[in-house]
């Protein structure tokens, strides 16, 4: 929003697939290794077949 970098790391209770494709947006600069937050989002995209990171083999559609 303003181009100001997130203030909000910590992970949350719930978060919606939604929510998760926000974080990784906001978290953009971010590292997962160090961002609870984007981790989470990470995680999410991931068990929601929405992303599929590159440490892991998958076949082009």
């Amino acid at each position: 929003m303003y181009d100001l970098p997130p203030t909000d790391h910590w992970a949350v209770p719930v978060m919606t697939v939604d929510d998760a494709h926000r974080v990784m947006q906001q978290h953009l600069t971010c590292p997962a290794t160090l961002c609870p937050r984007k981790r989470q989002a990470k995680h999410r995209l991931t068990e929601a077949a929405h992303l599929v990171p590159a440490d892991q083999p998958h076949f082009g559609g």
